[in-house]
């Protein structure tokens, strides 16, 4: 058995080769994790130079149940699956679950935010919904270009069952535009709609309509470059227990209201 100081030399080509692998498959030390997540307010979102939102709030709290501490780098977010599909971050978060994703992705069993999509109106609004997009054919959306609402709305607009949709830059924009008058119906994930109502001001001016549109859980994930089983166990501990002492509630409220 080699002694602590014994070495043998590798040739540059192996050295080289080895050296790469090891950088790719070790980001970070047991404790300190190195994480991925695209800007999405008020899930992740850069606050003065350091992350913060519902999803970063809930996995670095996870994490610490465990002894782990957590950085985050917000990034594209075809660049941040790149990365950890690679290795070279041990997870993405807040990512939908799909076969192609399952390939080079663990992912958390507990869901860690669902993202529902539901209808936003004007207070006094007429406008009802009762699942059927179809019956709201004739009224104007706003929407936030280059956004998905999950595939029963975008498929619907995509088809023409919406012909009248207005398109905005930013969720920011797209709120004070309904709440000014200038479009009827607003689709958007409820925490990102209570978010930007919360910074306009607006909140008692708007209500959401039921049912929601969809439901879509959405997760943490961890890379398969090596072996995160055990990251991914912590993970799901330490969320059902935040689930069970009211600790996930509170950060969801901590947002929204």
């Amino acid at each position: 058995m080699p002694t602590p100081f014994s070495f043998r030399l590798l040739s540059p080509s192996v050295l080289g080769t080895a050296l790469l692998l090891t950088a790719v498959a070790a980001p970070a030390s047991a404790d300190q994790l190195r994480m991925v997540a695209l800007s999405f307010p008020p899930l992740i979102y850069d606050d003065g130079g350091k992350p913060a939102g519902i999803a970063y709030d809930i996995v670095t709290e996870a994490m610490k149940a465990a002894g782990h501490s957590v950085t985050v780098e917000i990034m594209p977010w075809a660049r941040a699956l790149d990365t950890v599909r690679e290795g070279g971050a041990d997870a993405i978060f807040t990512a939908y679950k799909t076969p192609e994703r399952e390939q080079f992705l663990n992912y958390s069993t507990q869901v860690l935010v669902p993202q529902v999509v539901s209808l936003f109106v004007a207070k006094d609004s007429p406008v009802s919904f009762d699942g059927d997009l179809s019956k709201l054919a004739d009224r104007k959306f706003g929407v936030v270009n280059q956004i998905s609402y999950g595939s029963i709305l975008d498929d619907a607009i995509k088809a023409g069952v919406l012909p009248a949709v207005e398109k905005s830059n930013d969720s920011d924009s797209n709120v004070k535009k309904l709440v000014s008058g200038r479009f009827e119906v607003m689709p958007s994930n409820r925490y990102v709609a209570q978010y930007f109502l919360k910074q306009a001001g607006a909140l008692d001016q708007v209500k959401e309509l039921t049912p929601a549109v969809q439901d879509i859980p959405s997760y943490i994930a961890f890379t398969k470059a090596r072996d995160t089983g055990k990251l991914r166990d912590e993970f799901d501990a330490g969320v059902a227990a935040m689930k069970a002492s009211g600790a996930y509630q509170q950060i969801l409220d901590k947002y929204a209201r």
